[in-house]
């Protein structure tokens, strides 16, 4: 758990769950090896002996930052935080904190905010906000799905080949980016074309957060 005091001794007000939060995980990985099939030799030499495995993990999404305060604190404090500024806005009691779920693969990046401003509050200037994060307030769910395919053939007892085929993000799933939700008063801009330049909630179309279905084959040979 990780702590920020809006008052010197109440750190209870402002505990906030650790920026690498997944209360949910699930991960396995498997093997199986084809066993031999029929009487018919050349079948059986075919289908034998191959191992299929995989590896699968699916979580929750990882805490969004609370929106940085513009309070000016970190200069009345007279420290350097580098990125931040000292505090962050406090959260709006009942309010949806998205516009779009970022995991319901119905958003249009170009176009479409997802975090709601609406949700935050500026503090009094001079004044601590609220925690940093929040349990309910999360990235899109990231699955990880590797899957492989391979065999060895044997020649001779000290001769042989084997060939592996990996494929990751088997199923070929588009994960957007994250949104920016660093500045709250971060103002909606639109190019000519109507595309979201800037904006609190936007999400950069510039390419996916991982990679598309790609796969490699390996071979070793051994003698």
């Amino acid at each position: 758990m990780g702590h920020f005091s809006r008052a010197p001794r109440n750190r209870g007000i402002n505990e906030w769950v650790s920026a690498q939060s997944q209360p949910v995980v699930f991960s396995t990985s498997f093997s199986y090896v084809t066993p031999a099939v029929t009487a018919n030799k050349l079948v059986r030499t075919a289908v034998r002996d191959w191992t299929f495995g995989g590896f699968l993990r699916f979580a929750s999404g990882l805490p969004i930052a609370a929106p940085y305060a513009q309070t000016g604190l970190n200069s009345l404090l007279l420290r350097n935080l580098g990125g931040g500024t000292g505090t962050f806005d406090i959260r709006m009691p009942g309010v949806p904190l998205y516009l779009d779920s970022l995991n319901c693969h119905c958003i249009n990046p170009n176009k479409d905010l997802v975090l709601n401003p609406a949700a935050w509050q500026e503090p009094a200037r001079g004044q601590f906000g609220g925690p940093a994060y929040y349990s309910d307030y999360r990235y899109q769910r990231r699955p990880a799905e590797s899957l492989s395919l391979g065999r060895a053939f044997r020649f001779r007892e000290a001769m042989s080949l084997e060939i592996r085929m990996e494929f990751f993000n088997v199923f070929n799933r588009t994960e957007m980016n994250n949104p920016d939700g660093t500045y709250l008063l971060l103002t909606p801009v639109r190019d000519s074309n109507g595309n979201l330049v800037s904006g609190f909630g936007r999400i950069n179309p510039g390419g996916p957060f991982s990679p598309p279905r790609e796969g490699q084959l390996l071979a070793r040979f051994r003698f």
